[in-house]
């Protein structure tokens, strides 16, 4: 009877599992889809990122972060160029893996995992799983990409995951209802900032739109008043530890937004806009040279910016004609984020015109925004699929519009052929994916060190940790290579080029008496050209065309004649008082110590023995 029973209702419980097989599936394979596409772009640029040593920015941060913890007093035996949060990260990269990058280059990638998954979980969530899957891997792709990641360690990547996570945090409060997401988004937003002044742009967007949702009629005014309430707490509660911290350091001229304070100029450190590091490069860099940069990047970030844009005309549109119908969406609630996600794109997409140097990594943020808002496209592609009678001309569409995709996104794995901060053909392709990881593997098989490591080695072999070095030029990561710190609190410039010759003589003297007091065994003379790169190297010691300028008095004053009238000439007076404004640091060296190797540009100066 029990077994008649039993089979009586099999069919039933056949179809059951059917039906939660099909559940389990349609809600897995998105997942899986995700963590492989996502994942392979992902991989490849960890794999870059820590085969790559950072000779600039990251060696910088490390530098600062061992010096401090080492005892340097913050602001002052240690001015660090980046800020609090870069720095705070790179300590704690180093106390947990030691003197080097490979401490902050893990916690980069456990952020940088975190933004793919909230993009991919809160994408899901408001758009569907086609729009999640493709906002993960647009996202992933782009911001592992060679052609503007860089290195690891990059400070625009740990702004990038908190703002991320912010506003997704943000995203779960207006959905769910929750006070707790409110607080958690307002203390992840508060901390973009604290990494690069350009994280304001999740916090405006934010701001913003908050503030239009009673407009709307979203929301009511009473609660748009509790989630700013909410925000401001959640920012207070992550701040206040920090500003406790530093404030009980003195280190008060090193608190957070000190750059809002300077641009107000209300605070002690007040920066006229031409002396600023932004105003200074204004006066260096045209307008219509910047113009011409910005637009090649773009040009190259084409496929997150067409589905971004592409999202914001759609959802512009569509909201008109409810407007002009009087009537208001019910298919998807969550299309009002459009405008929260459009508005973080927009201003990161603004924010990258602020300072013309135009670095590769400045175009890093616009890429987790603008893949958030392209999901918004792909949604709607999905809810005219599924509501079509005849769905041929949607799947034709579907493969075309993948067929498009791929070829706008060709280049960041394939590579490129022209430089897009020049413009300049690099006579062959370069930057893709393919072409770094082809480059690592024929340094790990010969073994190749570049230039600057091979003098950072020389210098770590033939000295002991208490000795000090000194680098001129922006190759901050030949002290972590080395393993050495500087005897000067100016360990490191880039700005030799932009700043006055006043200047210039007012730090170089300094830097002189530094070196004279603190006899550094080893100064390395990086003959790096920086920004504008267009002015001549200024040397420690002059090579001339048989060797080093003979260091004598009559000569070297021959010498100092003849360059600085050549270059008044042909530069200007400016660059000749340039050259005139590096003498103390010159004679320093020539009087005090010996070249002893030469790596390519590099010298590697020794103090004399007394």
């Amino acid at each position: 009877m029990n077994q008649r029973h039993k089979r009586k209702h099999h069919p039933v419980a056949a179809e059951q599992q059917i039906k939660a097989k099909s559940v389990f599936w349609r809600k897995f394979f998105p997942i899986l889809f995700a963590v492989i596409l996502a994942g392979i772009p992902f991989v490849a640029g960890k794999y870059i990122e820590f085969n790559s040593a950072g000779a600039f920015d990251s060696g910088a941060y490390v530098y600062s972060a061992e010096h401090i913890l080492r005892g340097a007093k913050l602001g002052i035996d240690e001015t660090p160029g980046a800020q609090v949060g870069t720095l705070l990260v790179n300590m704690l990269g180093i106390s947990l893996f030691g003197f080097g990058e490979t401490g902050a280059e893990i916690i980069q990638m456990l952020m940088q995992a975190a933004v793919i998954i909230f993009i991919f979980v809160t994408s899901r969530k408001i758009f569907g799983s086609l729009a999640a899957v493709v906002s993960a891997v647009v996202a992933s792709l782009y911001l592992s990409s060679p052609l503007i990641a860089k290195f690891g360690n990059v400070k625009e990547q740990y702004m990038i995951a908190v703002m991320t996570i912010g506003i997704c945090c943000y995203v779960y409060r207006q959905l769910e209802g929750k006070w707790y997401w409110a607080v958690l988004s307002g203390a992840f937003l508060a901390w973009g900032p604290l990494f690069k002044q350009t994280g304001v742009s999740a916090i405006c967007a934010v701001g913003l739109f908050t503030i239009l949702q009673p407009i709307l009629k979203n929301r009511t005014i009473k609660q748009t008043m509790v989630d700013i309430l909410l925000l401001a707490a959640g920012a207070t509660a992550s701040l206040l530890p920090l500003f406790i911290w530093l404030i009980g350091w003195h280190s008060s001229n090193y608190l957070p937004y000190q750059f809002v304070i300077d641009a107000l100029g209300i605070g002690p450190k007040k920066i006229s806009s031409g002396d600023s590091y932004v105003g200074s490069a204004r006066k260096l860099i045209t307008f219509a040279e910047q113009a011409a940069r910005v637009m090649r990047y773009y040009g190259l970030l084409i496929l997150p910016i067409s589905i971004a844009l592409l999202s914001i005309i759609v959802r512009w549109f569509n909201w008109l004609r409810q407007l002009a119908r009087k009537t208001k969406s019910q298919a998807n609630p969550g299309e009002k984020f459009v405008l929260l996600f459009g508005l973080w794109w927009l201003f990161d997409m603004a924010l990258v015109w602020v300072s013309p140097r135009s670095y590769e990594e400045y175009y890093l943020p616009l890429n987790a925004s603008a893949a958030m808002t392209g999901g918004y496209i792909f949604w709607l592609y999905r809810e005219k699929f599924r509501s079509a009678k005849n769905k041929i001309g949607y799947v034709l569409g579907g493969v075309v519009g993948l067929l498009v995709m791929i070829s706008m996104g060709w280049h960041i794995v394939f590579g490129i052929a022209k430089s897009p901060h020049s413009g300049q053909n690099y006579g062959r392709l370069s930057r893709g994916y393919v072409q770094r990881i082809d480059e690592i593997k024929q340094v790990k098989r010969y073994n190749y060190k570049g230039d600057w490591e091979q003098a950072a080695e020389y210098i770590k072999q033939n000295s002991v940790e208490k000795d000090t070095i000194w680098v001129w030029g922006w190759y901050p990561g030949v002290y972590m290579e080395a393993q050495r710190l500087s005897c000067t609190d100016e360990p490191f410039t880039s700005e030799m080029y932009v700043v006055s010759p006043e200047s210039l003589k007012t730090y170089t003297t300094k830097l002189a008496a530094d070196l004279d007091r603190g006899k550094a065994k080893y100064i390395v003379d990086t003959h790096k050209i920086d920004f504008p790169w267009n002015k001549p190297a200024l040397e420690l010691w002059p090579k001339l065309e048989k060797g080093f300028l003979p260091n004598d008095p009559a000569t070297i004053q021959y010498y100092e004649i003849n360059y600085g009238t050549m270059l008044e000439k042909q530069l200007g007076k400016i660059e000749a008082d340039r050259f005139a404004a590096m003498k103390p640091l010159r004679d320093l060296v020539m009087q005090n110590y010996t070249p002893v190797k030469i790596y390519g540009q590099f010298v590697v100066f020794e103090l004399k023995s007394k």
